[in-house]
């Protein structure tokens, strides 16, 4: 049985192929010295006594824990006693009472529908057809 997709008998067609010459160029530098420079570096030094006062001030940070309520009306104002700065802190607390209340709902409502959908599309096909000979 022969298969329909082969050539006829006798139809078979033979390339040959002659090689060519083909020219290659090279391109290259070559480093050429003209002339030198010499460059000398040379460093001096000097010795100087330098005389000056350094002054140095240390600072000692605490923490004195207090607790103790205060009036509405007093300013924490910074206050210097002797060598001390003493800064107050002051801390606002809130008395809180909780109960729970249903603030909003939230209803989310699941609806079906159905609709026919038309529209023309354009759909490609692609064929590869071989030939050998």
């Amino acid at each position: 049985m022969r298969n329909k997709n082969a050539p006829p008998v006798g139809s078979i067609k033979t390339e040959q192929s002659m090689p060519l010459s083909e020219e290659q160029v090279e391109i290259s530098t070559e480093r050429q010295v003209d002339g030198k420079v010499t460059l000398t570096r040379s460093t001096r030094y000097a010795e100087e006594l330098v005389q000056t006062e350094l002054n140095r001030d240390e600072v000692q940070i605490k923490h004195i824990a207090i607790n103790e309520p205060v009036a509405d009306d007093y300013s924490a104002v910074p206050r210097q006693e002797g060598d001390v700065l003493i800064i107050p802190v002051i801390e606002e607390q809130v008395e809180i009472i909780r109960r729970r209340i249903i603030k909003e709902e939230i209803h989310i409502i699941k609806r079906r529908t159905t609709e026919t959908f038309k529209q023309n599309v354009t759909l490609r096909h692609q064929e590869v057809k071989i030939e050998k000979t």
